[in-house]
Protein backbone atom coordinates (compact mmCIF):
# COMPACT_ATOMS: atom_id res chain seq x y z
CA UNK A 1 0.00 0.00 0.00
CA UNK A 2 2.67 2.13 0.81
CA UNK A 3 4.63 2.11 -2.56
CA UNK A 4 0.97 3.09 -4.09
CA UNK A 5 0.76 5.55 -2.26
CA UNK A 6 4.49 7.36 -2.53
CA UNK A 7 3.72 6.41 -6.71
CA UNK A 8 0.15 8.47 -6.92
CA UNK A 9 2.27 11.26 -5.19
CA UNK A 10 5.01 11.21 -7.99
CA UNK A 11 7.84 10.32 -5.54
CA UNK A 12 9.56 6.80 -5.59
CA UNK A 13 10.65 4.10 -2.83
CA UNK A 14 14.64 3.65 -2.78
CA UNK A 15 15.36 -0.31 -2.34
CA UNK A 16 18.39 0.37 -0.04
CA UNK A 17 19.41 -3.55 0.38
CA UNK A 18 20.71 -3.34 3.53
CA UNK A 19 19.25 -1.04 6.87
CA UNK A 20 19.41 2.60 7.12
CA UNK A 21 18.35 4.06 10.73
CA UNK A 22 20.28 7.39 10.61
CA UNK A 23 20.70 10.07 8.59
CA UNK A 24 24.04 9.64 7.91
CA UNK A 25 23.64 6.24 6.73
CA UNK A 26 20.60 7.65 4.39
CA UNK A 27 22.86 10.60 2.94
CA UNK A 28 25.41 7.91 2.20
CA UNK A 29 23.33 5.44 0.37
CA UNK A 30 21.05 8.52 -1.68
CA UNK A 31 23.85 10.98 -2.06
CA UNK A 32 21.04 13.53 -0.79
CA UNK A 33 22.26 16.36 1.81
CA UNK A 34 21.76 15.95 5.17
CA UNK A 35 18.96 18.71 5.15
CA UNK A 36 17.09 16.83 2.62
CA UNK A 37 16.45 13.87 4.53
CA UNK A 38 13.51 13.78 6.93
CA UNK A 39 12.66 11.75 10.52
CA UNK A 40 9.47 11.06 10.84
CA UNK A 41 8.72 10.26 15.22
CA UNK A 42 5.80 9.42 16.49
CA UNK A 43 5.08 11.38 19.65
CA UNK A 44 2.42 11.01 21.84
CA UNK A 45 0.25 13.98 23.44
CA UNK A 46 -2.86 14.77 25.27
CA UNK A 47 -4.88 14.80 22.43
CA UNK A 48 -3.80 11.72 20.61
CA UNK A 49 -0.39 10.70 18.78
CA UNK A 50 1.09 13.03 16.54
CA UNK A 51 3.66 12.28 13.50
CA UNK A 52 6.19 15.18 13.23
CA UNK A 53 8.64 15.23 10.61
CA UNK A 54 11.97 17.34 10.79
CA UNK A 55 14.55 17.76 8.15
CA UNK A 56 18.10 16.05 9.15
CA UNK A 57 19.99 18.47 10.41
CA UNK A 58 17.23 19.15 12.95
CA UNK A 59 16.24 18.12 16.55
CA UNK A 60 12.72 18.17 17.12
CA UNK A 61 12.10 20.74 20.25
CA UNK A 62 9.37 18.90 22.73
CA UNK A 63 9.17 22.31 24.30
CA UNK A 64 7.79 24.03 21.07
CA UNK A 65 5.11 20.69 20.56
CA UNK A 66 4.16 21.22 24.15
CA UNK A 67 3.00 24.79 23.64
CA UNK A 68 0.42 23.48 20.57
CA UNK A 69 -0.52 20.14 22.05
CA UNK A 70 0.57 19.92 25.65
CA UNK A 71 2.34 17.09 27.30
CA UNK A 72 4.20 15.21 24.87
CA UNK A 73 6.71 11.75 24.73
CA UNK A 74 8.36 10.23 22.32
CA UNK A 75 6.31 6.58 21.76
CA UNK A 76 7.95 3.61 22.84
CA UNK A 77 8.82 1.34 19.54
CA UNK A 78 5.48 -0.66 20.49
CA UNK A 79 3.75 2.39 20.42
CA UNK A 80 5.36 3.05 17.14
CA UNK A 81 4.07 0.00 15.56
CA UNK A 82 0.67 -0.21 16.92
CA UNK A 83 -0.19 3.02 15.78
CA UNK A 84 1.91 3.48 12.48
CA UNK A 85 1.61 -0.48 11.42
CA UNK A 86 5.64 0.16 10.82
CA UNK A 87 8.66 -0.56 12.69
CA UNK A 88 10.59 2.27 14.37
CA UNK A 89 13.15 3.17 11.28
CA UNK A 90 10.76 2.32 8.57
CA UNK A 91 8.35 4.92 9.19
CA UNK A 92 7.56 6.59 6.46
CA UNK A 93 6.26 10.66 5.96
CA UNK A 94 3.33 9.33 4.02
CA UNK A 95 0.20 7.16 4.95
CA UNK A 96 0.26 7.04 8.49
CA UNK A 97 -3.33 7.82 9.70
CA UNK A 98 -2.41 10.27 12.54
CA UNK A 99 -2.21 13.99 13.00
CA UNK A 100 1.20 15.12 11.31
CA UNK A 101 2.82 18.03 11.78
CA UNK A 102 5.98 19.25 9.44
CA UNK A 103 8.56 21.81 9.84
CA UNK A 104 8.47 24.85 7.52
CA UNK A 105 12.12 24.30 7.02
CA UNK A 106 11.52 20.81 5.91
CA UNK A 107 9.41 22.91 2.56
CA UNK A 108 12.81 24.45 1.50
CA UNK A 109 13.76 21.30 -0.49
CA UNK A 110 12.78 20.12 -4.01
CA UNK A 111 12.26 16.60 -2.83
CA UNK A 112 13.23 15.04 0.63
CA UNK A 113 14.04 11.57 1.35
CA UNK A 114 12.14 9.67 4.49
CA UNK A 115 10.97 6.18 5.75
CA UNK A 116 10.13 3.45 3.07
CA UNK A 117 8.53 1.54 5.46
CA UNK A 118 11.42 -1.15 6.40
CA UNK A 119 14.46 -0.24 7.67
CA UNK A 120 16.05 -1.33 3.87
CA UNK A 121 14.00 1.24 2.13
CA UNK A 122 13.61 4.79 1.69
CA UNK A 123 10.99 6.72 0.01
CA UNK A 124 11.61 9.99 -2.16
CA UNK A 125 9.05 12.89 -2.49
CA UNK A 126 8.22 16.38 -2.68
CA UNK A 127 7.69 17.71 0.51
CA UNK A 128 4.32 19.93 -0.24
CA UNK A 129 3.17 16.29 -1.31
CA UNK A 130 4.23 15.26 2.19
CA UNK A 131 2.11 18.20 3.47
CA UNK A 132 -1.26 17.69 0.70
CA UNK A 133 -1.45 14.54 1.33
CA UNK A 134 -1.44 13.79 5.50
CA UNK A 135 -3.37 17.24 5.54
CA UNK A 136 -0.43 18.08 7.63
CA UNK A 137 -0.01 20.98 10.16
CA UNK A 138 2.87 23.02 9.43
CA UNK A 139 4.54 24.66 12.60
CA UNK A 140 8.46 25.20 13.20
CA UNK A 141 8.52 22.40 15.68
CA UNK A 142 12.74 22.21 15.75
CA UNK A 143 15.20 23.73 18.10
Amino acid sequence: MLEEIVEYLGGEIIDVGKPVKTVAQAVKATGASPRQVIKSLVLMSESGPILVIVDGESKVSLEKIKRHFGEVRLATPEEVKKITGFEVGGVPPVGVDTRTVVDPKVLENEFVIGGGGRIDRLSKLRPAKIVEYQKADVIEIRE
